[in-house]
């Protein structure tokens, strides 16, 4: 058996335990250069930076514009935008009877009329988009790469040579419909982030024909114009339903710039952009080459030239007076204040049935121009003020600087050349206002003063009939022939008058009155009649005292009705309501006129209307408001009803005829020539002819006339006292009744029923009987008539009446 071996004790190393393997490494790349590997670690940071920045930004810009344009609704509501246009001024034709437009009233700011898109030709719809949006029907609202671009242009990068616009047709209706007009820096980007949503709303919420329509209709173009229809009217007198081509592009030409591309002012720049219109219309296919180059070569002719369209926008008188009265029944009707109305008139849309006859308007403007001073004397003076404005005509001194003067308070006074003034109105007997015409001259601006509507005198002697007079014969006071003294109801000795000019002069203005009986020359008689005579002492009747207007008669007569009663009846049943129930309510006031305020020329002719079958209704300048939909928004609140009774009516009527006709009467002989028609009036004159009257009816209608200064002064002091006179009222009255009646038909006043004609005696006033040697005929109610007179004349029981003394005629 073989030898064994022990290997442990074996001369060989002894073999060590095994290792175990190595890990196999895995294999490096070629290390990269640091810096390269640093930039590249920079731009990933960076990158992931920018997309989480620009998440937050997306997100903030988000919430951003939904935030900012939160309350868009009412703003950018389609369905509603039409409201915002202006209101239009319908009258009748007095030929036809059709309803025609009169006047628009527009802002200072905007005037805009609303067109249906099937009005608006597809010539100029495409005039606009080939232009302004070509890509419109095709894209969301937004162009945006030619918005990246142009924002690239701005912020960033100046690509393009000029700055460009972005903007889409939906993009410019929003600037038109809101004040976000911002246009560069941050708040020009965030402007144009704000229109961006909108513009995709816009889109998303109303159909291309929607927005297109609204944008037409938005448009501003030269001064106040709005929208393609009012801009057809004012540069070519049509509608826009027919318009031509090179109209259509003219009009597209100016929204550009309004001011470079005036139509009046740059009328060389408007055409070369309006071929340029043509040309891209022509390039885009919506027009023929020949449509185009036929168009290119019209000349370029508009409606008017530009001095009358610089005044075309002045209202007249009446559109003035209409404006304001809508505007109050605006204020009642929604519970407003006066602005807001204003606004709502002016952009409401709103049809407004005006009373005005535009004939007899154009007449009464035509005659108050008072072209040489035809009717009005001028009667220059000068005039302290405190201060000068742009219509004043100021006086100056030789060395060409203002003149001027100093008050002991400081104040500097200035002085202004002025003339006298007038005003007339006409309405019908349903309280209707036809013309009005606030002042002498060319009008020069809108809601000037209105001196017809809105400017309150003292009524002098226009005030008798409509009290005292009718009063006395409604009540059975008074008839046509009662014999009334011509003397003053009080006398010097009854010192119940004070003597004013005396009292002041000797420093006796402070006194009571108890205290002044100790001076007998403090007190005068009163009244005097025009001239400063006290009467002749004599019995007249009283339709003689009447047609001479003697305030001696017309004072008796007031004191039976009683002072207080004329007062509640004008002020109340007359609705002369500027009249002052504190100081207004004495015998002076209410019979001779001086009230402290007096009224307007509209309520004095309105207050006439009771001469005509005793009836009154409240003077109102429309009928109806109509919405943009035709539906009644306002009707006019006038209120009708019988102020005196037809017969009173009818007798006062035959009274006030003897102003005109009878050869004692204020304004005898100078009645219109109308086809045989009758006619009425009364004149009246202030104190110190400082307010000059004429109130006249015809059996269609009635007008009142207001001549004198703005500031209250006696005429005589610049004008002769033959020139001072009513009689010039009355020839201006007679001028405009000729003309505007000329062509109407035969109308007789109403004869009340219960009105008779009778024979009186002319030296008691009573009926005649057989012994009476002098009769005249006069009118009585039929339930009142005087008794009979059975006076034996020849005793001398009744004085003779004299005379009447006529040196004082066509004066007051």
């Amino acid at each position: 058996m073989g030898r064994q071996v022990n290997l442990n004790n074996s001369r060989r190393a002894p073999a060590s335990s095994p290792r175990p393997a190595k890990e196999p490494k895995e294999p490096r790349e070629k290390s990269k250069h640091p810096v390269l590997k640093f930039i590249g670690r920079t731009f990933a940071t960076l990158l992931c930076l920018g997309i989480m920045v620009g998440s937050l930004v997306a997100v903030g810009a988000v919430y951003y514009v939904v935030q900012a344009t939160a309350n868009d609704g009412d703003l950018l509501d389609l369905d509603n935008i039409e409201l915002s246009q202006s209101s239009t001024v319908v009258a009748t034709d007095p030929d036809t009877g059709a309803q025609v437009e009169y006047e628009t009233l527009r802002s200072s700011n905007s005037h805009r009329v609303w067109a249906d898109l099937e009005q608006i030709p597809a010539n100029l719809q495409y005039a606009f988009i080939c232009t302004e949006d070509k890509d419109f029907y095709n894209e969301p609202g937004v162009n945006f790469k030619r918005t990246i671009g142009a924002m690239i242009n701005e912020y960033i990068l100046p690509i393009y040579s000029s700055k460009q616009g972005a903007s889409t047709l939906e993009q410019q209706l929003i600037k038109n419909l809101t004040s976000d007009k911002s246009a560069s820096g941050i708040e020009g980007a965030l402007r144009k982030l704000r229109e961006i949503y909108r513009a995709l709303c816009l889109s998303r919420t109303y159909s291309k024909e929607t927005v297109l329509e609204a944008y037409l209709n938005t448009i501003s173009f030269t001064g106040t114009i709005q929208g393609v229809q009012t801009a057809a009217n004012e540069y070519f007198n049509k509608d826009v339903s027919q318009l031509t081509l090179w109209e259509c592009a003219s009009i597209a030409s100016i929204t550009k710039n309004p001011t470079n591309y005036n139509p009046y002012t740059n009328p060389e720049n408007l055409i070369h952009r309006r071929n340029f219109i043509l040309y891209n219309m022509w390039q885009q296919g919506v027009i023929t080459e020949e449509d185009y180059r036929n168009a290119a070569a019209q000349p370029l002719v508009l409606a008017e030239d530009t001095s009358k369209k610089n005044t075309s926008s002045v209202t007249s008188y009446f559109t003035d007076a209409l404006f304001n009265e809508v505007v109050r029944d605006i204020m009642a009707k929604e519970g407003v204040d006066e602005a807001t109305a204003q606004n709502m008139l002016y952009t409401g849309g709103y049809t407004i049935e005006a009373t005005v006859n535009p004939k007899m308007q154009t007449a009464m403007e035509n005659l108050m121009l008072n072209t040489g001073d035809a009717y009005f004397p001028a009667g220059w003076h000068e005039e302290e003020v405190t201060s000068i404005s742009d219509d004043d005509v100021q006086v100056m001194n030789e060395d060409g600087t203002p003149k001027t003067r100093t008050g002991d308070d400081g104040t500097v006074y200035y002085y202004r050349n002025v003339r006298t003034q007038a005003a007339m109105v006409t309405l019908d007997y349903d309280g209707n206002v036809l013309a009005m015409v606030g002042g002498l001259g060319q009008k020069t601006k809108s809601l000037a003063l209105n001196r017809a509507y809105s400017v309150t005198r003292q009524t002098g002697s226009t005030i008798k009939p409509i009290g005292a007079y009718a009063l006395g014969i409604e009540y059975g006071l008074v008839n046509w022939s009662t014999m009334l003294n011509n003397s003053p109801l009080y006398l010097k000795q009854d010192m119940v008058i004070r003597d004013e000019d005396y009292c002041r002069k000797n420093g006796l203005m402070g006194m009571s009155d108890t205290q002044l009986k100790a001076y007998p020359n403090a007190w005068r008689s009163w009244p005097r009649n025009y001239g400063g005579n006290y009467g002749d002492n004599s019995d007249i009747p009283l339709w003689n005292g009447l047609a001479r207007s003697l305030n001696t008669i017309a004072i008796r007569v007031g004191d039976l009705v009683g002072a207080s009663n004329i007062f509640n009846f004008v002020y109340n049943t007359l609705q002369l309501n500027t009249l002052d129930p504190t100081s207004d309510v004495g015998l002076a006031q209410m019979v001779m006129g001086s009230q402290t305020h007096g009224v307007t020329p509209t309520a004095l002719a309105a207050a006439f209307q009771i001469f005509y079958d005793g009836g009154y209704t409240t003077p109102h300048l429309y009928t109806r408001v109509l919405d943009r939909d035709g539906n009644i928004y306002l009707e006019n609140n006038a209120t009708s009803y019988q102020a005196l009774t037809p017969q009173t009516a009818y007798v006062m009527n035959r009274l006030l005829k003897n102003v005109l006709y009878s050869n004692v009467g204020t304004a005898s002989g100078r009645y219109p020539n109308s086809n045989g028609m009758e006619s009425f009036g009364k004149t009246g004159t202030a104190s110190d002819e400082k307010d000059l009257w004429f109130v006249g009816g015809t059996p269609y209608y009635v007008t009142a006339v207001w001549w004198g200064y703005d500031a209250p002064y006696d005429m005589t002091n610049t004008l002769s006292k033959d020139q001072a006179k009513t009689r010039t009222c009355v020839m201006a009255w007679k001028a405009y009744m000729e003309q505007v009646q000329a062509n109407l038909p035969y109308k007789a006043f109403p004869a009340a029923d219960g009105v008779v004609e009778r024979a009186y005696c002319t030296q008691s006033g009573l009926l005649a009987g057989p012994n009476c040697p002098s009769r005249a005929t006069g009118y009585y109610r039929a339930d009142d008539l005087p008794d009979t007179c059975n006076y034996s004349h020849s005793s001398g029981i009744v004085a003779q009446t004299v005379e009447p003394d006529t040196t004082n005629l066509d004066t007051d």
